[in-house]
């Protein structure tokens, strides 16, 4: 039996690392929730609002990350592999990072009207967000991981098509609009998104080499 196998047996049915794992990924939702909720709010005055819940959200992201380097610092035993866990809650961390740069930047920017691949790009965070949420419920079984293996290809795959929304928009940009101004606002907004979209994938490749780990 390998060695991370012989640990996970030896810790608590529920750890402390689940709950914090749960925490991470449920927060993850709730900023990708209201991040579509900005996407589709015409008043400025309530984006402003939605923006200062996302922050909160960020703020609290923050903590719980420094919770779980905390815990796992202070513990011997893991789930499975410590740099893994560490990259796993940074990249997670990460993406709500992000998405509260893309929301912060629609505000200060006073964007006008979203365009819609905005609002694309945010249905897509939000779709890999709920496959990052249910794999991060997994962990709870380290040993029978490999069960997400879908979750972690549908991030992917959801990966693939912001790319590709990012490259029509950015084509459409270039071609239409003509205040060079709002083009690098509205490129700059993109360019966080794409990232977050990114981070979420990034979250889908830790998963993966942590599946094949304990394979």
């Amino acid at each position: 039996m390998k060695l991370d196998k012989i640990f996970s047996f030896l810790a608590p049915k529920e750890g402390k690392f689940y709950p914090l794992f749960k925490d991470s990924s449920a927060n993850l939702i709730v900023a990708a929730e209201l991040l579509r909720e900005l996407m589709r709010e015409p008043d400025l005055v309530k984006r402003d609002m939605l923006v200062d819940k996302i922050k909160e959200s960020e703020s609290i992201g923050d903590q719980i990350a420094r919770n779980l380097f905390m815990t796992l610092n202070s513990n011997f035993i893991t789930p499975f592999d410590r740099e893994d866990i560490f990259d796993l809650v940074h990249a997670t961390d990460s993406v709500v990072d992000l998405i509260f740069g893309a929301s912060k930047k629609i505000s200060l920017y006073h964007v006008g009207e979203i365009p819609s691949e905005f609002i694309e790009m945010a249905d897509l965070i939000h779709r890999a967000s709920i496959e990052i949420n249910t794999t991060f419920n997994g962990l709870k079984d380290v040993l029978h991981l490999s069960r997400y293996n879908e979750n972690c290809r549908k991030i992917s795959e959801i990966e693939e098509l912001a790319d590709d929304v990012n490259h029509r928009y950015l084509a459409k940009l270039f071609l239409e609009e003509k205040d060079a101004i709002e083009l690098i606002k509205k490129k700059d907004i993109l360019q966080a998104l794409e990232k977050a979209a990114d981070r979420c994938d990034d979250v889908a490749d830790i998963i993966s080499s942590v599946i094949i780990k304990i394979a």
